[in-house]
């Protein structure tokens, strides 16, 4: 087979759609099947905003926070950051420790505190019940509700309480309780209560019952109970291990733990049921019994709490938290048999598995989930495996930095000058299609076997560098080099080079991938991404949305996918999204990474040849430094809708605000801060955030995985703050419910004050039009009396107005003459004289016209 690559506090207040999508969320769970060292840990402590380090309760709401009972307050969780309720932030804590914690079917979370407070966080608020509600003053030690719906409380010293009807009902040693000190308590499906104290097991279905412990040389409690899947109770002491309940009595179950002190049991929807004790957490599964300790990454043997969430990850309280989930890698080293874990490259075995070179020279076939060690690998003592072939004879090829060597048939040989091969690492092995086997080194440039001999082809012969990464074969028998100085290409025994100033994304060429239709991509170191198609090159960089410009290996899923890894994980990038910007469809590509949170024990993976393989059955292998890692694209593929964002905290001019009520602010420049989120806790590191506030924002602005933000200079109208979320390769999820949001404005910008501010400026200016009209008026009238006054005396107006004495005939006045000679004459007793216009002295006086023409000529 060919060798190739292939308070108050903020309320939040979910809307029906939120409970929807929330309860369309997977409710998968930790696989059975498993091993517990596969699965994906994070653990968070003080430094990550823990408010103590023991976590004493565990408990989930229906909105989907996390909560938190620890000895310096109660903490609510969502996946990213702690909010503290403490005596300093909420007036109803009496105390900061809190002893446990309990969601009712109702919603209600309901808090037990030291010093016989019991609190009830419900809609937003924190009601207090104490001993003026009928509770006793004695510190609340376990919680639990019954089939009907009644709380219990069980108190360390005062026996047991019933909350019905808002109502507390006492029940102690004489009204048949085991024993006044309870330890813990779970409701069952019939309406009982079970009921664990120093005494032995109690149980309460109308009336009580008592089981008591055998005799012990030391004294010993029920200290925890579960009940599992198939509806078995679990008992566990302190001191004595697992109890069962048979034939009335409680008989021990010698379930091999570690420790026999039992901190916490809770049965998981898988059938398995989890243990904590003093020496690790343990779970029980078909008689199996496996363990995770401090070394395993659970930060603590001590274990105190155990807690299922909805979509099946487990939380684990003792020195810090700890979440234990299935995740989308799985890791696979030493536990399954792999000395050395720090893996560099990854190949097939035909029909058996896969080939897995290490490190530290280990050579190993790995099939049905363990590492066979090869015989005889003492041969590669002190090398490192960079590169694994077998070819169709069966043959195992190993390239080191020692050399090559061949196995076969049980039996080593080693290859170097003797049989012409040059004297260097051996990077990359592939036989080709003809049964050539082709080796590229680490300076000496590429060799081919010929025979029982290699022939070296270097810069010399057309390599544009001797420091070779990778080998690839196309369909037309066209070799594809990878080299340190470029892309080559030996067509016909002619080398044709590719380089940055060509195109490529650099000239460290480090993988390559020859996808389904054909087209080449190259991988390079610190360049990022090439597509290679009939001789055009689109590069793809970290600008464009690549996870990283390191490329270590490129993988084809079948499902439209290239995967590849690099020194920060694993990521993956759609086809189709690559296509379409190498066609000028769009400008960048959106990448999903995957790394320790998703499995990965160590997100570097390492650059041997393959670096990567694609097994028949569809899954991706990636050679990691800390062991063999396996991810289903199909498992992937099933990709949840993101759940509906969240305003969780709103603070005006530094002030925290209640978000469920929306804000109305008075005049001013206010900074405005939001504070959301999004309510999964199974892959919060995957969710993408972008807002906008409505009439402000010209459209959504991306926060990427921020889950905050803050405005000023917020000026007078009304707005809508909203937030949507999205899986990093899914659909947005606009569903959140907005905050409303209005700043009022100054008086003087008010609508209200410019109607008037405008009907009183018009009122002035009619007041003032009508002030100048009465004063024209005014001296209209007092021209009009003058000029009576001054004709009154007047006679005769000799040649005042330009008019023919003879002919009547007005110069040029457009009869405004004739209308002030009427005028003056209606107003006064004067008469007229006129001259004689010059048409008519010519006519009327001949001579003397004659006599004025010679003067004036």
């Amino acid at each position: 087979m060919p060798c190739e690559h292939p308070r108050r506090v903020a309320r939040v207040v979910p809307t029906v759609g939120t409970l929807v999508l929330l309860s369309a969320l997977p409710a998968g769970a930790l696989e059975a099947g498993k091993p517990v060292s596969q699965f994906s840990l994070a653990a968070w402590q003080i430094d990550a905003g823990l408010p103590h380090n023991l976590v004493q309760g565990i408990a989930q709401t229906p909105d989907g926070y996390l909560w938190l009972a620890t000895q310096e307050g109660l903490a609510r969780f969502d996946g990213v950051r702690f909010a503290v309720f403490d005596r300093r932030t909420t007036a109803a804590m009496s105390a900061n420790d809190v002893e446990t914690i309990y969601v009712t079917r109702d919603g209600s979370l309901w808090v037990g505190v030291y010093g016989g407070r019991l609190l009830r966080y419900q809609d937003g608020a924190f009601r207090s019940y104490s001993s003026r509600e009928g509770l006793s003053s004695a510190t609340i030690s376990a919680l639990t509700e019954d089939a009907h719906g009644d709380l219990w409380i069980g108190t360390d010293g005062d026996g047991l309480y019933r909350f019905h009807d808002e109502a507390f009902t006492r029940f102690t040693e004489k009204d048949g309780l085991i024993d006044d000190s309870i330890r813990c308590l779970i409701g069952d499906r019939e309406g009982g209560v079970w009921i664990g104290t120093p005494s032995g097991l109690g149980h309460r279905a109308g009336a009580f019952e008592s089981f008591r412990l055998p005799p012990q040389e030391r004294p010993t409690a029920v200290s925890a109970l579960a009940i599992d899947a198939t509806g078995r109770l679990w008992i566990g002491t302190d001191g004595d291990g697992i109890y069962r309940l048979a034939g009335g009595r409680l008989v021990p179950d010698r379930v091999a733990l570690r420790d026999s002190h039992v901190r916490a049991l809770r049965g998981d929807r898988q059938g398995s049921v989890w243990i904590g004790t003093d020496r690790g957490l343990h779970r029980v599964h078909d008689g199996r019994v496996e363990v995770l300790t401090r070394a395993d990454g659970i930060g603590s043997d001590s274990i105190r709490a155990v807690f299922e969430d909805r979509e099946g990850s487990l939380w684990v309280g003792g020195i810090g938290l700890v979440q234990i989930k299935d995740g989308t890698a799985i890791t696979y080293g030493r536990a399954q048999g792999l000395a050395d874990e720090d893996v560099y490259t990854v190949a097939a075995a035909p029909g058996r598995g896969l080939w897995v070179g290490t490190s530290g020279g280990e050579v190993a076939l790995f099939a049905r989930d363990r590492f066979t060690p090869v015989a005889g690998r003492a041969v590669l003592f002190g090398a490192t495996v960079l590169a694994l072939c077998e070819d169709r004879a069966g043959r195992l090829w190993v390239g080191t930095d020692h050399g090559l060597y061949a196995l076969f048939r049980g039996r080593w040989t080693t290859y170097g000058p003797r049989e012409g091969l040059p004297p260097h690492d051996v990077r990359s092995i592939l036989e080709d299609r003809e049964g050539r086997l082709w080796v590229g080194t680490d300076g000496g440039g590429l060799a081919r076997l010929e025979g029982r001999r290699f022939v070296a082809l270097t810069t010399a012969e057309g390599l544009p560098s001797d420091h070779l990464r990778a080998l690839l074969e196309d369909r037309d028998g066209t070799l594809w080099i990878a080299t340190y100085g470029g892309l080559a290409a030996l067509r016909g025994g002619r080398f044709t080079s590719y380089t940055a100033r060509d195109g490529l994304a650099h000239d460290l060429v480090r993988s390559l991938h020859l996808d389904a239709r054909g087209v080449l991509w190259v991988g390079t170191y610190g360049g990022g991404l090439s597509r290679v198609e009939a001789g055009r090159i689109t590069t793809y960089t970290t600008r464009q949305g690549l996870f990283d410009d390191v490329i270590f290996e490129i993988l084809e899923d079948g499902r439209g996918r290239l995967w590849m890894s690099c020194n920060k994980g694993i990521f993956s990038v759609s086809i189709a999204d690559l296509d379409d910007m190498a066609a000028g469809r769009r400008d960048s590509v959106r990448s999903v990474a995957y790394g320790r949170s998703d499995g990965m024990r160590s997100p570097e993976a390492n650059g041997g040849s393959p670096a990567g393989w694609r097994a028949d059955d569809g899954r991706l292998w990636f050679a990691t430094a800390a062991g063999l890692v396996a991810i289903d694209p199909a498992a992937v593929a099933r990709t949840r809708a993101a759940p509906p964002a969240i305003i969780e905290e709103v603070w005006v001019d530094g002030e925290r605000q209640d978000p469920s009520r929306g804000l109305d602010l008075p005049p001013g420049n206010h900074r405005l801060q939001f504070a959301y989120t999004a309510l999964s806790l199974l892959a919060p590191d995957h969710l993408r955030f972008s807002y906008a506030l409505e009439s402000f924002d010209a459209g959504w602005i991306d926060a990427d995985r921020r889950r905050q933000t803050s405005y000023t200079n917020v000026p007078a109208g009304r707005y809508r703050f909203r937030v949507r979320v999205r899986d990093e390769d899914g659909p947005w999820n606009e569903a959140g419910a907005p905050l409303p949001l209005r700043v009022h404005a100054h008086w003087y910008r008010t609508s209200a004050f410019f109607v008037i501010a405008g009907g009183a400026l018009l009122l002035a200016f009619a007041g003032v039009y009508r002030l100048r009209v009465q004063g024209l008026l005014a001296r209209e009238r007092e021209l009009d009396r003058r000029v009576r006054e001054a004709l009154a005396d007047v006679k005769v107006l000799s040649g005042l107005i330009p008019i023919c004495a003879s002919c009547k005939k007005i110069r040029d006045d457009r009869g405004y003459w004739n209308q002030l000679e009427q005028y003056i004459g209606e107003h006064s007793q004067a008469a007229f004289s006129h001259g004689i216009c010059p048409d008519c002295i010519n006519r009327l006086y001949p001579e003397m016209a004659e006599k004025v023409a010679r003067r004036s000529g």
